[in-house]
């Protein structure tokens, strides 16, 4: 099971990789085709616009290209006892997948939590083990097993 929901995050964070990749160069057509008008302000404000756009799909890029490798380090198969990236995590109030910060996945009709090490919850549960709780915003999380 651990495999196969590494294997879907991997699989998301590859399509956000291919969205952003297909947007940014959707963008560069753009900026490419613009040409000065007789309304010169017109014109530089378009291509201002289109360039900070373009800056800001680059920076999310970026990030992904970053999670992909993160998960692409992490190997589905290890099990231990104690909670470091890569674990599963059941606990009373869900199940969290210690890899990256992709929020809520849902597979086989069952959530999990792909959360990161240096999230607050990720960080919370690092190290912990079965047995163990963690008190985190007003909420009492009790591990019941570890993956």
């Amino acid at each position: 099971m651990k495999n196969d929901l590494l294997n879907l995050c991997r699989s998301i964070v590859t399509d956000k990789v291919a969205a952003l990749k297909a947007e940014l160069k959707t963008l560069q057509e753009s900026a490419d085709q613009d040409t000065k008008s007789s309304v010169g302000d017109k014109y530089e404000t378009g291509r201002a616009m289109v360039h900070l756009a373009q800056e800001n799909v680059v920076r999310q890029y970026e990030e992904y290209e970053k999670l992909a490798r993160i998960l692409n380090n992490l190997k589905g198969s290890v099990v231990t006892e104690t909670i470091e990236a890569g674990s599963l995590i059941i606990t009373n109030l869900g199940t969290f997948f210690m890899s990256v910060g992709l929020g809520k996945v849902t597979m086989n009709e069952q959530d999990f939590f792909a959360i990161a090490p240096n999230s607050p919850i990720g960080a919370a549960l690092l190290g912990k083990k079965k047995g163990d709780s963690i008190e985190l915003n007003g909420r009492n999380y009790i591990i019941q097993g570890v993956k």
